[in-house]
């Protein structure tokens, strides 16, 4: 009974331990970024001697991959996926790029790891970006289906629409962007206000589309001949076809 009890409290001090260096960690890591962090700071303020973090953890990689694994689905759990079905697919997207901007604006370990990732490519990089990415299939997909009919590359739109608040969150303490300090609330409202702008542009085109499908095909049925509807239309013949194949 006794050696149990013993294991159950070196099992608990383990985890303890585990906690402590992986919080200190998180701290010096969101201070100086990935791959900058001194090991002896972290072994005294996490209270850990060389010999028992090289025992249990092996190298700083490995524990920067630990911490990084914390962070695998932080899109997930920064965007309610469950709420597309609520908010329409055009506030849903909208909301989408914002919650983005809000999500990565108050996470600096976040922020850091984009850091290491465009710095240096590793098992731990690889996998963080490559997560992320799988994690956005099905929103991909599904906003993909939406848009294809009307040849919009939606894909390429979401693509430049990360990387463009990647690059604007990492940036801004450094310099504004086209005049634009991003790094004031008065940043992240023109921002906001942006992505409507684009959000309505976009499906402004997808809503166009739908109209000229319409009004083909109700040509068609009235007996009005595809010469005359590609004439009316400012379409060519495969353009029409395009257009009643959905």
């Amino acid at each position: 009974m006794k050696q149990k009890e013993k294991k159950a409290r070196n099992r608990r001090t383990n985890e303890q331990i585990d906690k402590d260096v992986i919080s200190e960690l998180e701290k010096l890591v969101a201070e100086y970024g990935f791959g900058n962090v001194n090991l002896s700071a972290l072994m005294k303020t996490a209270n850990i001697e060389a010999n028992v973090f090289y025992r249990r953890y092996g190298s700083m990689e490995n524990l920067y991959d630990r911490l990084a694994k914390q962070y695998d689905f932080w899109i997930n759990d920064a965007i309610d996926v469950s709420s597309l079905n609520i908010l329409g697919p055009k506030k849903f997207f909208a909301e989408t790029f914002k919650t983005l901007y809000r999500s990565l604006s108050d996470n600096t370990v976040m922020q850091k790891l984009l850091l290491y990732e465009m710095s240096v490519i590793n098992k731990t990089t690889k996998r963080t970006a490559e997560t992320r990415d799988i994690m956005n299939l099905n929103l991909i997909a599904f906003y993909d289906n939406l848009f294809r009919p009307a040849k919009i590359n939606i894909k390429a739109i979401m693509a430049n629409l990360i990387g463009g608040i990647y690059y604007l969150i990492l940036h801004r303490r450094c310099a504004k962007t086209c005049t634009i300090d991003f790094n004031t609330q008065e940043g992240e409202k023109v921002f906001f206000e942006w992505i409507d702008f684009l959000t309505d542009a976009i499906f402004d085109k997808l809503e166009a589309y739908e109209r000229n499908r319409k009004a083909a095909q109700e040509m068609l049925s009235d007996g009005i001949s595809e010469f005359k509807i590609c004439k009316y239309m400012g379409i060519n013949k495969n353009d029409l076809r395009i257009l009643l194949s959905k």
